[in-house]
Protein backbone atom coordinates (compact mmCIF):
# COMPACT_ATOMS: atom_id res chain seq x y z
CA UNK A 1 0.00 0.00 0.00
CA UNK A 2 1.32 3.43 -0.98
CA UNK A 3 1.97 6.26 1.33
CA UNK A 4 -0.98 7.86 1.98
CA UNK A 5 0.61 10.86 3.45
CA UNK A 6 0.55 14.06 1.21
CA UNK A 7 4.58 14.72 0.56
CA UNK A 8 4.45 18.33 0.89
CA UNK A 9 6.36 19.81 4.38
CA UNK A 10 4.69 22.90 3.83
CA UNK A 11 1.14 22.44 2.41
CA UNK A 12 -0.08 24.80 -0.22
CA UNK A 13 -3.49 25.29 2.53
CA UNK A 14 -5.92 24.67 -0.80
CA UNK A 15 -8.41 26.65 0.61
CA UNK A 16 -7.47 30.54 1.63
CA UNK A 17 -8.78 32.17 4.97
CA UNK A 18 -7.76 35.82 5.48
CA UNK A 19 -6.05 36.19 8.71
CA UNK A 20 -8.81 38.29 10.33
CA UNK A 21 -10.86 35.09 10.23
CA UNK A 22 -8.31 32.55 11.29
CA UNK A 23 -9.67 32.58 14.81
CA UNK A 24 -13.26 32.00 13.44
CA UNK A 25 -12.43 28.88 11.51
CA UNK A 26 -9.77 27.52 14.51
CA UNK A 27 -13.29 27.61 16.80
CA UNK A 28 -15.04 25.86 14.05
CA UNK A 29 -12.40 22.98 13.55
CA UNK A 30 -12.54 22.92 16.70
CA UNK A 31 -16.35 22.53 17.28
CA UNK A 32 -16.95 25.59 19.73
CA UNK A 33 -19.58 27.41 19.02
CA UNK A 34 -19.19 29.83 21.81
CA UNK A 35 -16.50 30.84 23.91
CA UNK A 36 -17.70 29.75 27.80
CA UNK A 37 -18.87 32.37 30.30
CA UNK A 38 -20.51 32.51 33.27
CA UNK A 39 -18.99 28.97 34.31
CA UNK A 40 -21.01 27.39 37.58
CA UNK A 41 -18.13 26.14 40.25
CA UNK A 42 -19.35 23.62 42.64
CA UNK A 43 -16.95 24.37 46.02
CA UNK A 44 -16.49 21.10 47.52
CA UNK A 45 -14.12 22.18 50.54
CA UNK A 46 -11.71 24.70 51.51
CA UNK A 47 -8.46 24.28 53.48
CA UNK A 48 -6.52 27.24 54.96
CA UNK A 49 -2.93 25.94 55.03
CA UNK A 50 0.69 27.41 56.16
CA UNK A 51 1.79 28.58 52.29
CA UNK A 52 -1.91 28.99 50.28
CA UNK A 53 -5.69 28.74 50.82
CA UNK A 54 -7.10 25.86 49.09
CA UNK A 55 -10.12 25.42 47.72
CA UNK A 56 -11.64 21.98 45.82
CA UNK A 57 -14.30 21.44 43.99
CA UNK A 58 -15.33 20.86 40.24
CA UNK A 59 -17.43 22.08 36.82
CA UNK A 60 -18.76 20.37 34.31
CA UNK A 61 -17.41 20.43 30.67
CA UNK A 62 -19.67 20.93 27.14
CA UNK A 63 -19.99 17.11 27.60
CA UNK A 64 -21.33 17.18 30.95
CA UNK A 65 -18.53 15.47 32.88
CA UNK A 66 -17.13 16.36 35.85
CA UNK A 67 -13.54 18.44 35.58
CA UNK A 68 -11.87 17.98 39.45
CA UNK A 69 -10.25 21.53 40.13
CA UNK A 70 -8.20 23.24 43.05
CA UNK A 71 -7.81 27.16 43.15
CA UNK A 72 -4.90 28.54 45.42
CA UNK A 73 -4.65 31.27 46.97
CA UNK A 74 -1.68 33.03 48.59
CA UNK A 75 -1.36 32.90 52.10
CA UNK A 76 -0.74 36.69 52.30
CA UNK A 77 -3.47 38.56 49.45
CA UNK A 78 -2.75 42.14 49.71
CA UNK A 79 -6.18 44.58 49.42
CA UNK A 80 -5.94 45.01 45.49
CA UNK A 81 -6.74 41.91 43.32
CA UNK A 82 -3.96 39.65 42.19
CA UNK A 83 -2.96 37.71 38.88
CA UNK A 84 -4.55 34.60 38.14
CA UNK A 85 -2.78 31.79 36.10
CA UNK A 86 -4.79 28.19 35.10
CA UNK A 87 -2.47 25.16 35.31
CA UNK A 88 -2.10 21.93 33.52
CA UNK A 89 -0.48 19.35 33.76
CA UNK A 90 0.83 16.43 31.46
CA UNK A 91 -1.18 13.64 30.30
CA UNK A 92 0.14 11.76 33.13
CA UNK A 93 -0.31 14.66 35.35
CA UNK A 94 -3.42 15.91 37.76
CA UNK A 95 -4.97 18.91 39.86
CA UNK A 96 -3.40 16.83 42.95
CA UNK A 97 0.17 16.88 41.38
CA UNK A 98 0.34 20.45 40.57
CA UNK A 99 -1.08 21.05 43.89
CA UNK A 100 1.58 18.51 46.02
CA UNK A 101 2.87 20.47 49.42
CA UNK A 102 6.58 19.94 47.92
CA UNK A 103 8.00 21.07 45.04
CA UNK A 104 10.72 18.81 43.19
CA UNK A 105 11.58 16.41 40.73
CA UNK A 106 12.75 12.99 41.54
CA UNK A 107 15.20 13.12 39.21
CA UNK A 108 17.31 15.69 37.81
CA UNK A 109 16.47 15.02 34.18
CA UNK A 110 13.97 12.70 33.70
CA UNK A 111 10.17 12.04 35.12
CA UNK A 112 7.48 14.96 36.22
CA UNK A 113 7.91 18.18 37.95
CA UNK A 114 6.17 17.92 41.17
CA UNK A 115 3.75 20.78 43.29
CA UNK A 116 4.70 23.31 40.59
CA UNK A 117 1.28 25.08 40.55
CA UNK A 118 1.28 25.58 44.60
CA UNK A 119 4.68 26.99 43.90
CA UNK A 120 3.22 29.54 41.41
CA UNK A 121 1.15 30.50 44.30
CA UNK A 122 3.19 30.44 46.13
CA UNK A 123 4.74 33.37 44.47
CA UNK A 124 1.87 35.27 44.47
CA UNK A 125 -0.53 34.40 41.75
CA UNK A 126 -3.92 33.04 42.40
CA UNK A 127 -3.80 29.36 40.81
CA UNK A 128 -6.80 26.87 38.94
CA UNK A 129 -5.39 23.66 38.78
CA UNK A 130 -7.13 21.04 36.91
CA UNK A 131 -7.34 17.44 35.68
CA UNK A 132 -8.03 18.17 32.18
CA UNK A 133 -9.78 16.28 29.70
CA UNK A 134 -7.52 13.29 27.91
CA UNK A 135 -5.16 12.99 31.04
CA UNK A 136 -4.44 9.18 32.42
CA UNK A 137 -6.75 9.65 35.03
CA UNK A 138 -10.31 10.67 32.91
CA UNK A 139 -9.82 8.89 30.22
CA UNK A 140 -9.12 5.68 31.60
CA UNK A 141 -7.30 3.73 28.75
CA UNK A 142 -5.91 4.77 25.30
CA UNK A 143 -8.93 2.45 23.53
CA UNK A 144 -11.51 4.22 25.50
CA UNK A 145 -10.09 7.60 24.41
CA UNK A 146 -9.47 6.59 20.98
CA UNK A 147 -13.27 5.39 20.56
CA UNK A 148 -14.56 8.49 22.30
CA UNK A 149 -12.61 10.72 19.53
CA UNK A 150 -14.48 8.37 16.86
CA UNK A 151 -17.83 8.96 18.04
CA UNK A 152 -17.66 13.16 18.92
CA UNK A 153 -15.84 13.30 15.08
CA UNK A 154 -19.14 13.31 13.32
CA UNK A 155 -20.35 16.08 15.34
CA UNK A 156 -17.72 18.14 15.02
CA UNK A 157 -16.53 17.83 18.61
CA UNK A 158 -12.93 17.24 18.39
CA UNK A 159 -11.36 16.21 21.77
CA UNK A 160 -8.78 19.23 21.31
CA UNK A 161 -11.84 21.24 21.51
CA UNK A 162 -13.26 19.75 24.81
CA UNK A 163 -9.99 20.16 26.23
CA UNK A 164 -9.89 24.23 25.47
CA UNK A 165 -13.08 24.83 26.58
CA UNK A 166 -12.21 23.07 29.90
CA UNK A 167 -9.32 25.34 29.98
CA UNK A 168 -11.56 28.84 29.52
CA UNK A 169 -14.20 27.44 32.02
CA UNK A 170 -11.34 27.65 34.42
CA UNK A 171 -10.29 30.88 33.22
CA UNK A 172 -13.72 32.12 33.41
CA UNK A 173 -13.93 30.94 37.36
CA UNK A 174 -10.55 32.14 38.32
CA UNK A 175 -11.60 35.49 36.69
CA UNK A 176 -14.72 36.20 38.54
CA UNK A 177 -13.08 35.67 42.20
CA UNK A 178 -13.23 38.81 44.01
CA UNK A 179 -9.38 37.86 44.50
CA UNK A 180 -8.28 38.09 41.41
CA UNK A 181 -7.62 40.69 38.47
CA UNK A 182 -9.92 39.48 35.62
CA UNK A 183 -7.60 41.78 33.20
CA UNK A 184 -4.41 40.23 33.99
CA UNK A 185 -5.13 36.30 33.14
CA UNK A 186 -2.93 33.67 32.17
CA UNK A 187 -2.42 29.78 30.97
CA UNK A 188 -0.25 27.28 31.22
CA UNK A 189 0.79 23.83 30.98
CA UNK A 190 2.99 21.12 30.32
CA UNK A 191 3.01 18.80 27.21
CA UNK A 192 -1.03 18.47 27.09
CA UNK A 193 -1.32 20.91 29.28
CA UNK A 194 1.22 23.22 27.14
CA UNK A 195 -1.51 22.20 23.55
CA UNK A 196 -4.42 23.20 26.18
CA UNK A 197 -2.46 26.50 26.83
CA UNK A 198 -1.80 27.78 23.04
CA UNK A 199 -4.89 26.86 21.27
CA UNK A 200 -6.80 28.62 24.43
CA UNK A 201 -5.01 31.57 23.64
CA UNK A 202 -5.14 31.41 20.29
CA UNK A 203 -9.40 31.30 20.56
CA UNK A 204 -9.61 33.97 23.39
CA UNK A 205 -8.75 37.17 23.06
CA UNK A 206 -9.07 38.47 26.49
CA UNK A 207 -6.35 35.82 27.99
CA UNK A 208 -3.35 38.46 28.86
CA UNK A 209 -0.49 35.95 28.48
CA UNK A 210 0.60 32.38 28.07
CA UNK A 211 3.79 29.78 28.33
CA UNK A 212 3.53 26.70 26.86
CA UNK A 213 6.06 23.88 28.17
CA UNK A 214 6.61 21.50 25.82
CA UNK A 215 3.25 22.30 24.52
CA UNK A 216 3.25 20.68 20.84
CA UNK A 217 3.25 23.87 18.89
CA UNK A 218 5.17 24.53 15.98
CA UNK A 219 4.00 22.96 12.82
CA UNK A 220 1.58 19.93 12.76
CA UNK A 221 2.61 18.74 9.14
CA UNK A 222 6.42 18.74 10.43
CA UNK A 223 4.92 16.45 13.23
CA UNK A 224 3.19 14.24 10.42
CA UNK A 225 6.36 14.17 8.53
CA UNK A 226 9.06 13.93 10.87
CA UNK A 227 7.71 13.37 14.58
CA UNK A 228 7.37 9.88 16.96
CA UNK A 229 3.97 10.51 15.60
CA UNK A 230 2.65 7.64 17.71
CA UNK A 231 3.22 9.38 21.28
CA UNK A 232 0.52 11.38 19.97
CA UNK A 233 -3.00 10.29 20.13
CA UNK A 234 -5.76 11.02 17.83
CA UNK A 235 -6.96 14.16 19.77
CA UNK A 236 -3.97 15.75 18.32
CA UNK A 237 -4.64 15.87 14.85
CA UNK A 238 -7.37 18.21 14.59
CA UNK A 239 -9.54 17.03 11.48
CA UNK A 240 -9.25 19.12 8.22
CA UNK A 241 -6.70 22.03 9.84
CA UNK A 242 -3.94 21.49 7.01
CA UNK A 243 -6.34 23.09 4.48
CA UNK A 244 -6.61 26.35 5.66
CA UNK A 245 -2.92 26.88 8.28
CA UNK A 246 -0.90 25.24 10.48
CA UNK A 247 0.77 26.73 13.88
CA UNK A 248 2.76 29.41 12.72
CA UNK A 249 -0.75 30.82 10.89
CA UNK A 250 -2.88 30.87 14.21
CA UNK A 251 -0.23 32.19 16.10
CA UNK A 252 0.64 35.08 13.80
CA UNK A 253 -2.97 35.95 13.42
CA UNK A 254 -4.90 34.79 16.79
CA UNK A 255 -2.35 35.19 19.38
CA UNK A 256 0.40 38.09 18.20
CA UNK A 257 0.61 40.95 19.59
CA UNK A 258 -0.30 39.74 23.23
CA UNK A 259 2.72 37.99 25.38
CA UNK A 260 3.34 34.31 24.37
CA UNK A 261 6.19 32.41 25.31
CA UNK A 262 7.58 28.86 23.90
CA UNK A 263 9.68 26.67 25.69
CA UNK A 264 10.97 24.03 23.24
CA UNK A 265 13.42 21.89 23.49
CA UNK A 266 15.50 21.09 20.33
CA UNK A 267 15.11 17.37 21.46
CA UNK A 268 11.49 17.36 22.38
CA UNK A 269 10.20 13.96 21.23
CA UNK A 270 6.36 15.21 20.32
CA UNK A 271 7.67 18.49 18.19
CA UNK A 272 10.85 18.31 15.63
CA UNK A 273 13.05 21.54 15.91
CA UNK A 274 12.57 21.82 12.47
CA UNK A 275 8.62 22.62 12.88
CA UNK A 276 9.80 25.39 15.50
CA UNK A 277 11.88 26.74 13.56
CA UNK A 278 8.91 27.29 11.01
CA UNK A 279 6.84 29.17 13.12
CA UNK A 280 9.87 31.83 14.43
CA UNK A 281 9.96 33.45 11.10
CA UNK A 282 6.75 33.67 10.68
CA UNK A 283 5.13 34.88 13.95
CA UNK A 284 8.48 36.94 15.43
CA UNK A 285 8.93 39.60 12.68
CA UNK A 286 4.95 40.04 13.11
CA UNK A 287 5.44 40.70 16.51
CA UNK A 288 7.96 43.46 15.76
CA UNK A 289 6.13 45.13 13.13
CA UNK A 290 3.26 45.33 15.97
CA UNK A 291 5.77 47.58 18.26
CA UNK A 292 5.87 44.21 20.85
CA UNK A 293 9.13 42.50 19.81
CA UNK A 294 9.63 41.64 24.01
CA UNK A 295 6.18 40.03 23.54
CA UNK A 296 7.44 36.94 21.44
CA UNK A 297 10.07 35.26 22.87
CA UNK A 298 10.94 31.04 22.20
CA UNK A 299 13.36 28.96 24.64
CA UNK A 300 15.26 26.10 22.33
CA UNK A 301 17.27 24.81 25.01
CA UNK A 302 19.08 21.32 24.19
CA UNK A 303 17.28 18.64 26.09
CA UNK A 304 13.81 16.44 25.38
CA UNK A 305 10.58 16.58 26.50
CA UNK A 306 10.61 16.98 30.51
CA UNK A 307 9.15 20.08 32.83
CA UNK A 308 12.61 21.18 34.24
CA UNK A 309 12.84 23.32 37.38
CA UNK A 310 14.69 25.70 35.08
CA UNK A 311 11.36 26.23 32.36
CA UNK A 312 9.43 26.86 35.72
CA UNK A 313 11.99 29.63 36.62
CA UNK A 314 11.48 31.45 33.28
CA UNK A 315 7.37 30.88 33.29
CA UNK A 316 7.52 32.49 36.33
CA UNK A 317 9.43 35.85 35.10
CA UNK A 318 7.13 35.66 32.14
CA UNK A 319 4.46 36.15 33.59
CA UNK A 320 5.68 38.76 36.09
CA UNK A 321 7.01 40.59 33.90
CA UNK A 322 3.19 40.79 32.03
CA UNK A 323 0.64 39.64 34.25
CA UNK A 324 1.82 42.29 37.25
CA UNK A 325 3.08 45.29 34.81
Amino acid sequence: MSNPIPKDIKPAFPVAVERESIRGKLLELLGIDKLPENVAFIEESVQKHHDVRMIRGMYRNPLGESVPTIIMLPKDIQDHPIPGVVCIDGTAGDAERMSNLNFYRSQPQTGPLIGWARELARRGFAIIAITPKGCEIRRQSISDWAEENKLLAPYGRPQMGILVEEMLQAANILADMDEVDRGSIGLTGMSLGGNATWYSMACAPWIRAAAPICGGVGSLARVIHEAQIERHSAYYFIPHMLRYFDHPEIVAACIAPRPFMMISPTEDEDMPRSGVDDLIPVVSPLYKSMGHPENFKVHQPQSNHVFLAEYFELMVDWFKRHLTG
